[in-house]
């Protein structure tokens, strides 16, 4: 991404700001080059595993006709863990060609949802890192053996290992990085190109691009994605209060990753939501028909930031083609889609400088909406009575105007 770029993609003019357009691939950078080296030595031990498992191709067309579920390990999850409990557990015992819902999980959310009885369908590693070995294979029920691992190339081999030897499958891909392709077209060899997806940095989002770019889906739900934190003065505290679990100990500077972002002093308006007590059935879903938002001041990272305007300028770029793609934010809560006219320090203090991305995210050619802040009860409902009506629109032949697309 470069200043052309930004000034071709007219969409994101008075949406996504120029800097934080080319932010994201100053950030890119910086982790290839902390993380490169890694990255290689991995892609050469996991040779043998790529071998034996399966592709990300392997997806293809799996969740047509079906909603997609991302599940995050945000602080917000708490307020949707009864309906996805509700929804999911009874759509889990129904044959694959009858199921309506595919959970992906966070690696950190996978033990919290199987204590739940939730057995997702997949569990997404974006993360190089060997911190996530306890979180993955420690003490798994057997239960959960049908779980399958979506996992990059470039994976930490350890925990590539301990997986396969516990008999569990593992579903490979690789991204569209300069070093993580010269390394797998040296040790691999044949076919990455093949099963190239670019994910967007973290699980959400990478969920997001494999249920549509892969598994080919049109419907997203995303189910605790804060991006953000509250901010309280104990900083141990405000640690905890960055995963649902309150366990921080991946990201701590000692025992984790070192990244530590639960310290940032980086600041947004972070949302909360009711629902209104009368409403109409004609009301859309989604921003202020339906609800009341209350903003208030939360702590991101300049990571988290990444993600967060990731997303958004891979939405809007939705909006110039004509597809039928709709991602519901059901987090009730972080920064996600909440957006600024300005972000000076002083625009930031003014009420009037907030808007949502509901508001600009309508694809040009179907003006249909395409984001929606929704409660994860009411975009569920919606989409069943949809498509058990058959009137959901479905397009299995879904583009991007950014992020990369997965080849055929």
């Amino acid at each position: 991404m470069d200043l052309e770029d930004y000034d071709k993609r007219t969409e994101l003019h008075g949406v996504i700001s120029r800097n934080n357009f080319n932010f994201i691939p100053a950030v890119n950078k910086m982790t290839i080059n902390h993380l490169g080296k890694e990255w290689s030595k991995n892609i050469k031990k996991n040779k043998k595993h790529w071998r034996k498992h399966q592709k990300i191709r392997d997806l293809t067309g799996i969740a047509r006709n079906k909603a997609v579920i991302g599940i995050g390990s945000g602080p917000s999850f708490h307020k949707n863990k009864n309906v996805l409990k509700h929804y999911i557990i009874n759509d889990g015992t129904k044959p694959w060609e009858q199921r309506e819902f595919v959970t992906i999980a966070a690696n950190h959310q996978l033990k919290p949802l199987l204590d739940m009885g939730i057995i997702p369908d997949f569990v997404l590693l974006v993360d190089a890192s060997d911190v996530v070995m306890d979180q993955l294979t420690k003490d798994i029920p057997k239960e959960a053996k049908n779980t399958q691992l979506i996992a990059g190339i470039h994976s930490n081999s350890d925990v590539m290992g301990k997986w396969d030897s516990q008999g569990r499958g593992i579903i490979f891909y690789a991204t569209p990085s300069e070093i993580i392709q010269d390394a797998a077209k040296k040790h691999i060899k044949r076919g990455i190109d093949k099963q190239t997806i670019e994910l967007g940095g973290n699980v959400l989002n990478g969920a997001f691009m494999i249920g549509l770019a892969a598994m080919q889906s049109t419907i997203f739900m995303a189910v605790g994605n804060d991006l953000a934190f509250e901010i309280n003065d104990d900083i141990e505290k405000q640690r905890k209060g960055y995963y649902a679990d309150g366990d921080y100990s991946t990201n701590a500077e000692v025992t984790g990753t070192g990244r530590d972002e639960g310290k940032s002093l980086k600041r947004w308006a972070g949302y909360s939501m009711n629902k209104k007590k009368i409403i109409s059935l004609t009301d859309p879903i989604g921003c202020n028909a339906r609800y009341n938002f209350e903003l208030d001041v939360v702590g991101t990272s300049h990571t988290l930031w990444v993600y967060k305007t990731w997303l958004e300028t891979t939405l809007m770029g939705q909006t110039v083609l004509p597809v039928f793609l709709h991602y519901f934010n059901c987090s009730e809560g972080g920064i996600l889609g909440v957006m600024a006219k300005e972000d000076t320090d002083e625009a930031l203090k003014e009420p009037n400088n907030w808007y949502f991305l509901d508001e600009v995210c309508i694809n040009k050619e179907t003006g249909k909406q395409m984001y929606m802040t929704a409660m994860l009860e009411d975009a569920i409902e919606i989409f069943l009575k949809s498509r058990r009506s058959q009137t959901w629109e479905h397009n299995p032949d879904v583009r991007y105007a950014t992020g990369g697309e997965i080849a055929n």
